[in-house]
């Protein structure tokens, strides 16, 4: 492509050149005509005093009108087309007043004889020499106009072809490229063009995953809804059939709703966070904050947590500082939930390794931990909400909607998180920049 505008440039400058040598040089025969009638006629009477001022004054303007004119044609970059049509014109006039003057000379001698003869002292002569004027006139228009359609026709043919493919555009959607050619004005309307249609078409490709998103969300809710409730409801229902008659039973019947509404409630709750968090007017409340200081003092918070599950916590984090502006809360809740996530999906008597270095202008935070069945987990869809390992879905209360939340508030910094499989280990890895 370098290449191919390299010699569209090229082609360009050589085409300014020459119309600028073209109207530098008419110019400069307009400028030469004005001095030599000024001179002979107006300043004959007047004495010779004034001839040399004049002559000299004459001849600057002269050098600095070819030497403008022509750097004029050279420089313009932002009105090529305007130049290229100004070039047609001129081409067009000069091809057009050759033309009239090869035509002349051809028919010089013929003319001297027919008037030598007498011919045109004749009506049929005289008609001839009245409609000489309007035939030279008509001449002179069909080759201008010949020349500079044939000149113009590419850019003529490249507009017809823009206005074409925009009617395409409205009417099979957006997403359609227009050929981009030449480099004037054309061009950067092309490219413009290319670039709007693109970008509405990512945003309606966009917004149609959204949507789907969105029925996606509705269909998951409902289905992860639906088992509790009817878990619910049946224990309820025997409540309401057995009453306190078996204290027992009642205890346990009450407990397994008690978790099932536990479960309910913190899936609401998730739910409703990542809904704000996707929003388009999130609120981040970011400040200044050493995220290496607070990946220390979260770490040791959950190394006992952890120890309470039975996983011991092995860390390797960086000690220096790594301050950028950050909400403070939402890093805290990102972090919670990868601890939480590691604490149900480890191995039992496992260990969960953190390690955190600084690079640059990058903190990269990286949690793994081995996992119970690896077949069972699919690492690209972790952080896609409501999945679930099959494995783990029994055995864990999760929402499947915590990984989507972690995502989601390391995007809203600017960052980027990963997830792998690596020989019966799940690691995660985060990535947090400086902003400028």
């Amino acid at each position: 492509m370098s290449g191919q505008y390299g010699e569209e440039d090229t082609k360009y400058n050589l085409r300014h050149l020459a119309g600028g040598c073209i109207a530098s040089l008419l110019a400069v025969l307009l400028l030469q005509s004005e001095k030599r009638f000024i001179v002979r006629y107006l300043l004959a009477p007047k004495g010779l005093w004034l001839r040399v001022p004049v002559l000299i004054c004459f001849d600057v303007c002269t050098v600095l009108v070819f030497f403008r004119c022509l750097r004029y044609f050279r420089s313009v970059k932002s009105r090529k087309l305007t130049v290229d049509f100004l070039l047609s014109i001129l081409l067009s006039v000069v091809v057009a007043v050759i033309t009239g003057v090869l035509t002349f000379l051809a028919c010089e001698r013929r003319f001297m004889e027919s008037a030598r003869a007498g011919f045109f002292d004749t009506d049929t002569g005289m008609f001839v020499l009245m409609n000489l004027y309007i035939l030279f006139i008509t001449g002179f228009a069909l080759v201008f106009a010949l020349v500079f359609a044939c000149l113009v026709r590419g850019r003529v043919t490249y507009i017809q072809y823009i206005s074409r493919e925009i009617k395409t555009i409205e009417k099979d959607g957006f997403g359609r490229q227009l050929k981009v050619n030449g480099l004037d004005e054309l061009t950067d309307l092309c490219t413009s063009i290319n670039h709007m249609s693109q970008k509405l078409y990512e945003k309606q490709k966009r917004e149609q995953e959204l949507e789907n998103r969105k029925n996606e969300l509705i269909v998951n809710v409902s289905h992860d809804l639906r088992s509790p409730l009817t878990s619910i409801m049946g224990y309820v229902r025997l409540l309401k059939q057995e009453g306190a008659s078996d204290p027992e039973k009642f205890q346990e019947y009450i407990s397994v709703v008690d978790r099932r509404l536990e479960g309910l409630h913190a899936m609401v709750d998730e739910l409703f966070e990542l809904t704000k968090l996707n929003s388009a007017d999130v609120e981040m409340n970011v400040e200044k904050t050493d995220l290496c200081a607070l990946l220390c003092h979260l770490a040791y918070e959950h190394e006992i947590l952890l120890k309470n599950r039975g996983l011991a916590l092995e860390k390797h984090l960086a000690q220096e500082s790594f301050e950028v502006q950050a909400d403070v809360n939402k890093f805290v809740r990102a972090v919670q939930n990868l601890f939480d996530n590691a604490g149900k999906y480890a191995k039992e008597h496992s260990k969960i390794v953190i390690t955190s270095y600084v690079k640059g202008d990058a903190f990269s935070i990286q949690m793994k931990n081995q996992v119970r069945e690896q077949d069972c987990i699919q690492a690209e869809k972790l952080f896609e909400r409501f999945y679930i390992a099959d494995a783990a879905r029994s055995q864990t209360k999760s929402s499947g909607l915590g990984l989507a939340i972690v995502k989601r508030i390391v995007e809203l910094h600017g960052g980027k998180i990963t997830a792998h499989l690596v020989d019966g280990w799940l690691v995660f890895k985060l990535c947090f920049y400086k902003q400028e």
